[in-house]
């Protein structure tokens, strides 16, 4: 049964240094298979990015660790659970597909060229997952509720923008990754100023409006999609979603009264 605890246990910091190694050791592996498959440029600059942001991934998991409780009962947890170790392998598998940023298509072998519409499918596969394991695991946290919205923004910063970089998707898209992080730090100022913030209610669309942008952004990667078919989607989709940003703010900063 879960305990309440206002810090996070030695043994939940112990599992999530755990899974830090363990992924490690995937992007290890990752790196030696590419050094094989692909020049050594390519699996450094694999190496370094990835780590990097796995780095970043672990960081925002144990900031948040005082927050791996029940949302209703405010009961802790001493373990992080099924449902928050699949939204940290989302955020490896994040990491993995960001190692690709400095590669160009061109000089990849055909198993690099498809790797990372395999790790960034997956994740988005992963994002349908872990609320639902949570949830019937009986262990929805706060942690895995903060921590799922990061990896959703920062899986589509990174993912937009490999698509971008390989002509895939047109440069606008990037206001779509752009649009949370602007989002929070307009957050953040009014916080500073002292103006009035209201919360934004949980929404169903807002959620589905996210999930059709991660499966664009994942049908983008795969080489075989042509540009002339996922560019003219991408700025479809692009529309809704920040309308639907404007809208949040609009309710978050109290100029109306229905988000």
């Amino acid at each position: 049964m879960p305990s309440h605890m206002s810090i996070p246990k030695s043994d939940l910091k112990r599992e999530a240094l755990n899974i830090g190694l363990q992924g490690s050791g995937f992007i290890l592996l990752s790196f030696t298979v590419l050094t094989y498959t692909d020049t050594f440029k390519t699996a450094i600059s694999f190496l370094t990015v990835s780590f990097i942001t796995w780095i970043y991934v672990l960081t925002l998991c144990y900031r948040r660790l005082s927050l791996n409780y029940d949302t209703e009962t405010r009961l802790s947890f001493g373990r992080l659970g099924v449902g928050n170790r699949i939204t940290l392998l989302r955020g490896l598998l994040i990491a993995a597909t960001a190692g690709f940023l400095g590669s160009s298509p061109s000089s990849l072998s055909v198993f690099a060229l498809f790797l990372p519409a395999v790790l960034y499918t997956t994740a988005a596969i992963g994002d349908a997952l872990d609320g639902y394991v949570a949830r019937i695991t009986k262990q929805t946290t706060q942690l895995g509720k903060e921590l799922d919205n990061e990896l959703d923004a920062l899986g589509l910063l990174i993912a937009p923008l490999l698509a971008i970089l390989w002509d895939k998707l047109h440069v606008s898209y990037m206001s779509v990754s752009l649009a949370f992080y602007i989002f929070r730090i307009g957050i953040y100022i009014r916080k500073r100023l002292g103006l009035r913030i209201c919360p934004l209610p949980a929404s169903s669309f807002r959620r589905r409006l996210a999930g059709y942008q991660m499966g664009l952004v994942a049908t983008a990667l795969w080489a075989p999609i042509p540009a002339e078919l996922t560019q003219p989607i991408g700025f479809l989709l692009m529309a809704p979603l920040l309308c639907r940003f404007i809208l949040d703010w609009l309710y978050v900063s109290d100029r109306i009264s229905d988000a």
